[in-house]
């Protein structure tokens, strides 16, 4: 007979569902604030001015930490630019050239969520950026 999982087995983040009764944990409630941060921006993305780092689309739903090379042009289209780590601000790729088409907005924090390195996943060396 299998074992069911005790409570050592599931994450803190995940610990009630939604139909719970009684006041929310505190780490429910930062669960809850970042999944709510990271609706307001996807729906209402802060407008990239062409300095400082990009919210940029990666593949379906994702969306990487761009930052473009210092010396273009503000209103340069593609934008050449870099992905980096949206933690350790590390690059992870070579130099890309991104359409502004593919540019969600300017970096916030929120966007982390929807990033390779929260998934646990590495970005393909032969990404391309193309429309």
């Amino acid at each position: 007979m299998a074992v069911p999982p005790g409570p050592q087995f599931v994450t803190p983040r995940f610990r009630r569902c939604g139909h719970g009764t009684g006041p929310m944990h505190p780490d429910d409630q930062e669960a809850v604030a970042e999944f709510t941060a990271l609706l307001a921006a996807r729906q209402q993305p802060t407008p990239w001015t062409g300095r400082g780092d990009a919210a940029v689309q990666v593949g379906g739903r994702g969306v990487e930490r761009g930052r473009p090379l210092p010396d273009q042009p503000l209103d340069a289209d593609p934008v050449a630019l870099v992905l980096i780590h949206p933690d350790t601000e590390g690059a992870l790729t070579g130099v890309l050239h991104c359409p502004r088409s593919r540019i969600h907005g300017a970096w916030t924090g929120p966007y982390r969520l929807l990033t390779h390195a929260f998934a646990g996943r590495t970005i393909d060396p032969a990404i391309t950026l193309d429309a």
